[in-house]
């Protein structure tokens, strides 16, 4: 494969991406559907989509060893249902751009946890992304420059975000180093995401599931995110990375909170500047803690 068509793969993975919030406000805005449910939805056919990929390329992905499954529920249950209530969350009570750059936290929350308890070393550049990433959050909700910004459940919402978000790239990091293809650690991890998110519905299960039959728009519309914003972007990004470096897809897939930005507009939300200013500065800090190689644990983005 050809650099140039690994970059362009991985860049159709980001716009993809972000088209995330598109999909959650016509769940719950038009359909009525909770975000526990949207999860479950989407882990329902995310699991079933990519099965039948894995079946069809590889059906040795499938293979894991039983001593291992913790790591997937971790992953799965402590992480990615975590992250996706919290993001989903944050949509409903801001905007989707300011959702997606608090998102982009999670390297942030990755450096903090790597210094305190995977001991690596503080250095300027760590130090100044901190920095810069608590400036450009406080842009962004309003705390400098604005009388609004967005509600203090958004912000808190968000940086949960930013945080589940490093937990997957951290558990699945082990993962990977026993061996595990991302098309594994993904799959298992659904299956997981599958499992709490369908407890977590318990008696509003029943309900949930008429919501989503009650025609065939709902079902066609989280089949699609499942697919347009989960599997496929996923795959294109795994092929990207084969002759893309981490460090430039990461800076490649900062268009993501740009395509949600377009989007949050054409939805009738224009952001303020101190908006465009936290979000600049916030990304900026990211692709800066990457260029520099000053994150062993970088965060894999989840399908």
């Amino acid at each position: 494969m050809k650099k140039s068509i690994g970059t362009l793969l991985i860049f159709i993975s980001a716009l993809f991406w972000g088209t995330a919030g598109l999909f959650v406000n016509t769940l719950r805005d038009l359909y009525g559907i909770k975000e526990i449910g949207i999860i479950f939805g989407r882990a329902f056919f995310t699991v079933i989509q990519l099965g039948i990929f894995m079946i069809m390329f590889d059906k040795k992905l499938f293979r894991i060893k039983l001593k291992d499954i913790w790591l997937f529920a971790i992953t799965g249950i402590g992480s990615i249902t975590f992250f996706n209530f919290c993001y989903y969350k944050t949509m409903a009570y801001t905007n989707l751009s300011v959702a997606a750059v608090l998102m982009y936290t999670a390297p942030i929350f990755v450096m903090i946890i790597s210094i305190f308890f995977l001991k690596e070393k503080i250095n300027p550049t760590k130090i100044i992304c901190c920095l810069l990433a608590v400036v450009g959050v406080a842009f962004v909700s309003g705390a400098i420059g604005s009388s609004g910004g967005i509600t203090a459940k958004g912000l808190i919402y968000g940086l949960l975000t930013g945080f589940g978000y490093s937990l997957f790239g951290i558990f699945s990091s082990v993962l990977t180093k026993k061996g595990y293809s991302a098309y594994t650690i993904n799959f298992y991890s659904f299956i997981f995401v599958l499992i709490s998110s369908g407890l977590i519905l318990s008696d509003n299960f029943v309900h949930t599931i008429r919501l989503y039959t009650v025609s065939y728009n709902p079902i066609i519309v989280i089949f699609s995110m499942a697919l347009l914003n989960t599997v496929i972007p996923y795959i294109c990004y795994s092929s990207g990375l084969k002759v893309v470096s981490p460090s430039i897809a990461i800076i490649i897939a900062t268009v993501e909170p740009v395509v949600a930005m377009i989007i949050d507009i054409m939805l009738g939300h224009t952001p303020t500047m101190f908006e465009y200013i936290g979000i600049v500065i916030v990304l900026f800090a990211v692709l800066l803690l990457n260029l520099k190689g000053n994150l062993k644990n970088k965060a894999h983005r989840s399908v």
